[in-house]
């Protein structure tokens, strides 16, 4: 870690100092974050928070070679992140990788936002009251639908009850924006 250290001429005044390996270290951190980025399909990854001279490095990077060319862009890309403010690309990157504590914490917040509207019929005032833009009345009739499939015997998720979970994700999506 960075050590901090106090300049002997002037008492009040700290500064970190920072090797180059760590540095290092950060910028490969960095660079990996790019490579996170340019994986994901272009549309999502034009929905990150990224800067316009950002989002062309990563839509330059479709039009790169392979082997050297493309190492050599990644680096460009790990450069440019260094000016973004890479904690909200961070949250941005989590929320689209199952793998993260994050995701996993929103997918359960929808996935009981959908038991509670198949199950509870004041559920939907609560769900309008947070999302005030959601279409009512598709949201209704998914509800419907979706708690008619759920009372069959044995219970069957079916189309509706995934399309319920699809409006309600859209409105989580269209929240961040």
């Amino acid at each position: 870690m960075a050590k901090k250290k106090k300049d002997p001429f002037a008492e009040e005044i700290e500064y970190e100092i920072v090797s180059k390996s760590e540095m290092k270290r950060d910028m490969i951190k960095l660079q990996e974050m790019g490579e996170r980025i340019v994986a994901l399909p272009r549309k999502k990854a034009m929905e990150l928070p990224l800067s316009e001279m950002m989002k062309a490095a990563v839509r330059e990077a479709d039009r790169v070679g392979k082997n050297e060319a493309m190492r050599r862009h990644m680096q460009y890309i790990g450069r440019l992140i260094r000016s973004e403010d890479i904690e909200a690309v961070q949250d941005a990157l989590d929320l689209l990788d199952p793998s993260t504590e994050a995701y996993g914490r929103v997918t359960g917040q929808q996935e009981q936002w959908r038991t509670r509207l198949i199950t509870d019929p004041t559920a939907l005032n609560d769900f309008i009251e947070m999302f005030p833009q959601v279409d009512r009345q598709n949201l209704r009739t998914l509800i419907r639908n979706a708690s008619k499939e759920m009372s069959t015997e044995p219970p069957k998720a079916g189309s509706n009850y995934k399309n319920l979970f699809k409006a309600i994700k859209e409105q989580y999506n269209a929240k961040e924006d």
